[in-house]
């Protein structure tokens, strides 16, 4: 089973572990919208390119941060921008970010987001966790 690490200098916590049944692909594009870390690998570390874990429940990570409300200012008005993933059964788009998550060893980010998200089949809600792993390091246990 792969583990998520901060890439940060100096902190290298683990953040969790993944599992690739709950890893979604979103369009580049995402980074760019709401300001997300670019990719902050090392020559030879292993990252994803526009891959996110979906964590339900905070409770799931080993170490992680939330920042406060991100102001609407920031993110802007995501208008006819569509950031649509396939997840379990459904397929589910993005409707509003809420909060950044962050290491919570070295209070640096953001590596990831708390966002509302929509099933786009009968427009039912919920509040998911997206960590950017193309913000983390990647590393493989034995």
């Amino acid at each position: 089973m792969s583990r998520a690490t901060c890439l940060f200098d100096g902190c290298r916590s683990a953040v969790i572990a993944i599992d690739e049944n709950n890893i979604v692909s979103l369009p580049e594009g995402v980074y760019s919208q709401f300001k997300l870390l670019e990719n902050r690998a090392e020559p030879g570390v292993r990252s994803s390119n526009s891959n996110f874990l979906v964590v339900p429940d905070v409770w799931d990570f080993d170490n992680v941060g939330v920042s406060r409300d991100i102001p609407s200012s920031l993110l802007g008005d995501l208008g006819d921008k569509e950031f649509a993933f396939d997840y379990g059964d459904s397929s589910w788009k993005i409707k509003k970010c809420l909060k950044y998550l962050i290491c919570a060893d070295c209070d640096k980010g953001p590596i990831g987001l708390i966002c509302q998200i929509q099933d786009q089949a009968n427009d039912k809600e919920k509040v998911m966790h997206l960590l950017s792993l193309r913000s983390l390091q990647i590393v493989g246990e034995n």
